[in-house]
């Protein structure tokens, strides 16, 4: 069906940490890269957008809960759709996870339109290539909401913003965030456990040369790290879980 995607992946060696599992980041960037080919499939992508609106796409938030690892040997298998649009011009994505045939997970992403120069919020229902979309019956129920954060976090790092980390917005790459809970949280330590639920909310964009300090907390039950600029304004915050595997 052209409103479901189903795509297999072959993991490669850069996916994989150093507890021998998919990393975090890597399976956000294969969902990143399936959700920017089926809306291209769909005809709201980026491309479409920017030359008929002078828009771009941005993410707000992600979920992603996992039942357990997901090893180096298997075979990724991911199904995603578009959900439609939610509240405060919101645009929702789900996918299915599958590892070794089994269902081990899912994931809901929310995108905004923003003004490719003004960065100011479009309404999507002004769009008819996003009205228009086919939608599956069957979504998710998920709606990522705000994270409550500890009343106390300590500084773990600080962390400039490279060019390696950019995407064709010119921002920091979502899935970079990924790779940054997990050094905060010093996930490299956490040998026989693996993250179970990881929540990102994105507030502000972060471009080269801007510098975050980065702030964590909580406990073993679930962790939280927030990035701020230097001018004390948060531009993401995080909740990880993590499981026995």
């Amino acid at each position: 069906m052209r409103e479901i995607l189903k795509k297999e992946y072959a993991l490669t060696a850069s996916d994989i940490d150093t507890h021998r599992r998919l990393r975090m980041s890597a399976l956000l960037s294969y969902l990143q890269n399936m959700a920017t080919e089926h809306a291209d499939i769909l005809d709201f992508g980026g491309e479409r957008m920017m030359r008929e609106y002078g828009a771009v796409w941005i993410m707000v938030r992600s979920h992603t809960a996992l039942r357990r690892p997901i090893g180096m040997d298997e075979t990724l298998e991911i199904h995603t759709w578009p959900r439609g649009i939610g509240k405060a011009a919101t645009v929702f994505r789900d996918f299915d996870i599958f590892a070794g045939g089994e269902h081990v997970g899912e994931v809901t992403m929310s995108w905004v339109l923003a003004d490719l120069e003004s960065r100011k919020i479009l309404k999507p229902a002004l769009i008819p290539a996003v009205m228009e979309s086919p939608y599956p019956e069957i979504v998710k129920a998920l709606v990522p909401g705000k994270i409550v954060m500890p009343a106390e976090l300590l500084p773990a790092m600080t962390r400039p913003v490279y060019y390696s980390d950019t995407d064709v917005n010119g921002h920091m790459n979502n899935t970079r965030y990924a790779d940054i809970v997990c050094d905060a949280i010093r996930y490299e330590r956490c040998t026989g456990q693996f993250i179970s639920e990881l929540q990102i909310n994105y507030l502000q964009e972060s471009f080269p040369g801007d510098v975050l300090t980065i702030l964590c907390g909580g406990s073993e039950d679930a962790r939280y790290v927030r990035g701020m600029d230097d001018a004390g304004k948060s531009r993401f915050e995080a909740r990880v879980v993590l499981a026995d595997c």
